[in-house]
């Protein structure tokens, strides 16, 4: 089988590690282990500092996929599998997808979540984004009009990376009943969930809401935890749960035993962590306002209510790509253009969730002026 270049991924590896600044990063700010452990109770604590490194349970430790469970309404551990988030998409599109299979993938998207089974054979129609004044939006009765005979699989993201985009609970439910009526496996990559600036505007969780979803979450994102490099896999469907642990077993196999306890510790404390995440977002938005309203000639952009990123427009006459290859090479900043994300259009990603992206933009800044005057 062979996979097209990860043009995210490729970007990233030549820039992330290089450039000293950056805007458009995914995640939020890392905690250091010494922040993350000042969470621990005395027990966990201990438990770290005594690990046996071992081998681990191929399913996950039983008491971090019970506080996995414990973060959804009607989930048991038994519904949880450990994974590395992205090989969580590996698993399921392999193991779940056929050649010839009909599959309907949000776009823009991770481009895994859709790569992968396209090239397992599948064919692919995409349920693309649109915008509106007030900002982003994707339409429903376009995606039912989509659904043919053949589809099996529908795949979603909400919160929507890169758009920060959270549809109403309503349109939410709607994705869901089509997956029921027509008998579809639902993948809901939902890594951005708990990072609502407003709790009230949480979605349920799909795998909450129908028995064939398999939902991907992970610490990755809003939990300012990266590098423990956990994440999971939901799904109340059995015979999926199975295919899913079976195919596990030829990837990963288990998990790292010290980061399982370092995501227990995280997980034990997810609210201050989530908290931790839409403080530094709320700033650095409260920041941005002010900075692109001075260019707002120059800029259009919609601040998202959850996730830590969203989609800015270059409105003048240059190629976001010409404009982001000239911030690398004149000042050093790393610019996302939206075309390494397929999306067209002259965007780029903003991240919001980096303590240190106001000193980011100030080489943007001077980037700007060496473009525009």
């Amino acid at each position: 089988m062979k996979y097209a270049p990860f043009e995210i991924e490729h970007f990233f590896r030549q820039h992330e590690f290089s450039a000293p600044y950056g805007v458009s990063s995914s995640d939020c700010e890392p905690l250091t282990l010494d922040e993350l452990l000042t969470y621990a109770s005395p027990e966990r604590r201990e438990q770290f500092e005594k690990l046996w490194l071992g081998y681990t349970e191929s399913q996950g430790s039983p008491e971090l996929r019970a506080a996995i469970a414990a973060m959804h309404r009607d989930i048991a551990a038994e519904h949880v599998l450990e994974v590395v988030p992205e090989e969580g998409i590996f698993l399921t599109m392999n193991a779940l997808l056929d050649s010839g299979d009909h599959v309907v993938a949000i776009h823009p998207g991770f481009q895994s979540l859709w790569e992968i089974a396209r090239a397992s054979g599948c064919d692919l129609s995409f349920w693309r984004q649109q915008r509106c004044e007030d900002g982003w939006y994707f339409d429903v009765a376009e995606l039912e009009g989509m659904i043919r005979p053949d589809t099996k699989m529908l795949i979603v993201n909400f919160p929507h990376n890169p758009s920060g985009y959270l549809p109403g609970r309503a349109d939410f439910e709607r994705v869901v009943e089509l997956a029921r009526k027509h008998d579809l496996i639902l993948f809901s990559d939902e890594i951005y969930r708990f990072s609502e600036q407003d709790p009230g505007a949480r979605l349920p969780s799909a795998c909450e809401l129908y028995e064939k979803a398999v939902v991907l979450g992970g610490l990755s994102k809003c939990f300012g935890l990266p590098g423990l490099r956990v994440g999971w896999l939901i799904t109340r469907d059995a015979t999926l749960a199975y295919e899913l642990q079976e195919l596990k077993s030829y990837t990963t196999i288990c998990g790292s035993a010290p980061s399982e306890v370092l995501a227990l510790i995280g997980l034990e404390n997810w609210e201050a962590l989530a908290a931790r995440t839409v403080d530094i977002v709320q700033g650095n938005i409260a920041y941005c306002r002010d900075f692109f309203r001075r260019y707002n000639e120059l800029f259009w952009v919609c601040f998202p209510q959850c996730g830590t990123i969203t989609l800015v427009e270059l409105t003048a006459d240059l190629a976001i790509a010409d404009f982001a290859d000239a911030a690398m090479r004149q000042q050093g900043v790393t610019v996302l253009p939206a075309n390494v994300m397929k999306f067209e259009g002259n965007y780029f990603r903003l991240g919001l969730g980096r303590r240190n992206l106001p000193s980011a933009l100030e080489p943007f800044e001077r980037a700007l002026n060496e473009q525009f005057g």
